[in-house]
């Protein structure tokens, strides 16, 4: 016949195993006078190292290059170009009307955030925003040399529409040219994650 298993014990004693070793879930060490510990001195073998000299506290920041600079105040310009000039081109020729005017307005607004975070990104080192900015306005730029051929063709265009044309081909290809150029790859080098 199996015995059935003891609770706590009564009057404050510990169970023990067959052993004679506590039965106690956790060894804590018992309240008052604690263990003395050897000092690191104590120990055989390598000794961990002293505090820091004063050359090893200081990092070396990496400078922004004054070419990264131009180059992301012709990005902002150049997604800026698409919303504002959106908005002047419709304003010029045939106001707010239409459902297609809208979503032109919301899709170029998109494009003008997203090459605005792009610029920060861009301006903060990422390697990767770089190349996104560069490949994104190749992509984009089709788009505005394929409104430039449909306006050319048609011959309705204002001079308005001809400068937002104009500007949206030339301000990327300025940015791109000015984040490459010499002086900008260790700056960019430092953020490739």
């Amino acid at each position: 016949m199996t015995q059935p298993p003891h609770g706590p014990e009564p009057h404050g004693q510990q169970p023990f195993d067959q052993y004679g070793q506590s039965m106690r879930p956790v060894d804590y060490p018992r309240a008052g006078q604690q263990p003395s510990y050897p000092g690191p001195s104590q120990y055989p073998g390598p000794q961990f190292p002293g505090p820091m000299r004063n050359v090893d506290q200081f990092t070396t920041a990496i400078v922004r290059p004054r070419v990264v600079v131009v180059a992301f105040v012709f990005w902002l310009l150049a997604a800026l170009s698409w919303p504002v000039g959106t908005v002047l081109r419709t304003l010029a020729e045939d106001g707010f009307n239409g459902f297609g005017t809208v979503m032109t307005l919301f899709f170029t607004g998109c494009l003008g955030i997203g090459g605005v975070l792009g610029a920060v990104a861009f301006m903060g080192g990422s390697y990767h925003a770089r190349l996104a900015l560069v490949g994104g306005s190749m992509v984009i730029g089709v788009l505005a040399l394929a409104a430039a051929i449909v306006a050319a063709r048609d011959g309705g265009a204002e001079a308005l529409s001809w400068v937002v044309i104009v500007s949206r081909l030339v301000l990327p290809t300025v940015a791109a040219v000015c984040s490459f150029l010499p002086g900008t790859r260790h700056y960019f080098a430092g953020n490739l994650g």
